[in-house]
């Protein structure tokens, strides 16, 4: 496809998400570290999270979650040109997660890789996703977000009590309308550090959280050891995450947008103090945020489509909100964007 001046937006056509019934609460983690329920609550904010099905996998879960936005949309899989999934528990090492939901969803005609950003993973495929469409190289670009980080973690660390499973999707496509914002603004950057570092990968039969439950002896269990340095990743978080909303609305700034022109704040979500601060950072109300992090825990690269999906699903979006997200991810990968709501 060639460019075409009629074209002078991108737009997020369609949203869906997916979330497992299976829950992780916080007297689970009691039971498993040295911590506490209240502890939890106070520190982080997370009441449960949100766990893949024993017989699910990662691909399934964005599957269903690219369907939901497809179906939004209006699109059918056949029109999808490039399916980009970000993700940082792949089922296997090849091939790629992407290819397998455009496999599951019957996307025969698009060409589909994974992208590895931690968290960061789907803001970094919806910037590419922009320029994939507005260069003229696609009209439609499927971006989705799945992870399922607790089939990995070591329940004996209380670091790794963030996380839950889920996936999100979006469907962008090009549009002909007169939009305020025609394009996504970005700010995307990488620090190199061990924020967060998974040794390996290893399936949940390996794994399971049950057999810490029970009590089994996991001490000589071929399991992987992910370590977190918790006060780093909170301080790049609130350090990184900050500088690049501030470039965001600079941008935003230069073409008549202040930031009391922004309907609502959808950040990646891991921890409340990290999300109420950043949210203080922009003068932004608590009340205009869409808290999902108490539900379902860190879902990694799904958190924002999900909540964007949710937010949808409860007629709270309309066409031509502004809305501003921030992300952070092990790497250390930090972003931030600005987009219009188009339904």
């Amino acid at each position: 496809m060639s460019p075409e001046s009629k074209y002078n937006a991108v737009q997020i056509s369609g949203i869906g998400c997916y979330v497992p019934e299976r829950r992780t609460t916080n007297e689970h983690w009691e039971k498993l570290a040295q911590t506490s329920s209240d502890w939890i609550l106070k520190n982080v904010g997370i009441r449960e999270r949100s766990r893949i099905g024993a017989n699910e996998t990662t691909a399934d879960m964005g599957a269903i979650a690219s369907k939901a936005a497809l179906s939004m949309a209006g699109i059918s899989a056949d029109q999808v040109e490039w399916i980009l999934c970000g993700t940082n528990s792949q089922d296997d090492l090849w091939p790629s997660t992407a290819s397998k939901i455009q496999e599951k969803i019957g996307a025969t005609k698009a060409a589909s890789m994974d992208l590895q950003a931690g968290c960061s993973g789907w803001v970094f495929g919806m910037r590419q996703a922009q320029g994939l469409l507005l260069s003229g190289e696609a009209s439609c670009v499927l971006v989705v977000g799945s992870d399922a980080l607790s089939r990995f973690l070591n329940y004996y660390d209380r670091d790794n009590l963030l996380f839950g499973d889920g996936a999100g999707a979006a469907v962008l496509t090009l549009s002909k309308e007169s939009k305020r914002l025609g394009r996504m603004l970005f700010s995307t950057g990488t620090v190199p550090s061990r924020a967060l570092a998974l040794e390996t990968i290893y399936t949940e039969s390996q794994n399971a959280m049950e057999f810490y439950l029970e009590g089994r002896d996991m001490s000589t269990a071929n399991r992987p050891k992910p370590s977190m340095d918790g006060r780093l990743s909170l301080k790049l978080a609130l350090t990184k995450c900050k500088e690049s909303m501030s470039n965001v609305l600079a941008q935003a700034k230069k073409i008549g947008i202040e930031k009391s022109d922004i309907a609502y704040y959808v950040p990646h979500q891991t921890n409340m103090l990290i999300l109420k601060a950043l949210a203080e950072f922009i003068e932004f109300p608590m009340e205009k945020v869409e808290v999902i992090v108490d539900r379902y825990g860190g879902i990694s690269t799904a958190s924002i489509p999900t909540a964007l999906s949710e937010m949808n699903a409860a007629g709270k979006l309309k066409r031509g909100d502004l809305i501003l997200s921030s992300v952070y991810g092990a790497g250390f990968t930090h972003g931030a964007m600005l987009y219009e709501w188009g339904h």
